[in-house]
């Protein structure tokens, strides 16, 4: 451990933090590519048809949505490092315990606990990234998150379904514990603990409003396209997480220190990039998801197949990475 500390040390520290935020960040994305590659392997081993499919996608968005607006305290209160690597910890567990679930409701709550890793390993390895590098290598850090967010796509669903077709289903869980260990142990080494001098008192109501809005909304999304956007429990999931996100969007702007500061969506790169990323993000989202169900299901395809046709998708995102980095700088200046 002493060997390997020496070692890290001579390397720049924003590059450290970088590596390790790769890990976590490579596991979380690679874990959505694989899974949707095997949902029906997994409908056919539990004899559950695509409805029930979904939990194990709804569960662990709604966990995730539910944690992500606590993450910047978190880290403010607990440290950095202390919250990267216990989001990492648990995202690593969870994935183990999917890998041996007897039931679906049992792998359904691991994906459950998964998205509590999920909801807080992302935000707070982005603020440690962005942290590390100087406002002017700000564009070097957007280019290191391009590195898991291509490769995961691209290569995922292929592992996925070879694993699917050649060893078994629980392969496409079991797969991101050795990444997960081996980034508990880089970071552990690696990262410095940060945390901020007066974190703030929790904000509880805040939590409680946005949490339970980004879940209602979820569920009610999820609902829609089962049982029609007519039917009144989907219309009361909807309408409450509409109301519940106003009243969240009223409590944070009340606020001197919100849990998310909304006055960021005043800056116009800011507010467009956003904008454009729901449509965008939900569409590669649905035909992660679709795309497999489709093939398999519908077209006679195996698993390594259907993953085959999903990689192009990523492919299509690598070639295209170098246009958006002009852009942006196009439009920043």
């Amino acid at each position: 451990m002493g060997r390997s500390r020496t070692v890290v040390r001579r390397v720049p520290y924003k590059w450290l933090v970088a590596t390790a935020f790769v890990f976590g960040l490579f596991m979380e994305i690679l874990d959505m590519t694989v899974l949707n590659t095997a949902l029906p392997a997994l409908g056919q081993h539990f004899g559950v048809g695509t409805e029930t499919l979904q939990w194990l996608v709804t569960g662990y968005l709604v966990s995730m949505a539910v944690f992500i607006p606590a993450s910047g305290w978190v880290a403010d209160r607990f440290g950095t490092k202390r919250t990267f690597l216990f989001a990492l910890a648990v995202f690593t567990a969870a994935s183990a315990w999917g890998g041996i679930a007897g039931s679906l409701g049992e792998l359904i709550v691991a994906r459950v606990v998964q998205g509590v890793g999920g909801g807080l390993l992302t935000p707070v390895g982005t603020a440690m990234l962005f942290r590390a590098f100087p406002p002017a290598e700000r564009a070097k850090a957007s280019a290191v998150l391009s590195i898991p967010t291509t490769i995961a796509p691209a290569f995922g669903p292929v592992l996925g379904g070879w694993m699917v077709d050649n060893v078994s289903w629980r392969w496409i869980f079991f797969l991101k514990v050795p990444i997960g260990v081996l980034g508990l142990l880089f970071a552990m080494v690696a990262l410095r603990e940060e945390r901020a001098d007066r974190p703030g008192r929790f904000d509880i109501a805040g939590f409680l409003s946005g949490g339970a809005a980004l879940a209602l909304l979820l569920l009610g999304l999820d609902g829609g396209a089962r049982e029609g956007w007519g039917a009144a429990p989907v219309l009361v999931q909807l309408g409450a997480g509409l109301a519940l996100a106003a009243v969240f969007a009223t409590i944070e702007l009340a606020r001197s220190e919100p849990m998310i500061d909304l006055r960021l969506l005043k800056d116009r790169l800011f507010r467009t990039g956003n904008l454009l990323m729901l449509p965008a993000s939900g569409a590669l989202m649905g035909a992660l998801f679709l795309v497999p169900l489709l093939l398999q299901y519908q077209m006679g395809v195996d698993a390594t197949g259907s993953g085959l046709v999903t990689m192009f998708q990523a492919l299509g995102m690598m070639a295209f990475l170098p246009l958006a980095g002009a852009i942006v700088k196009t439009c920043g200046s």
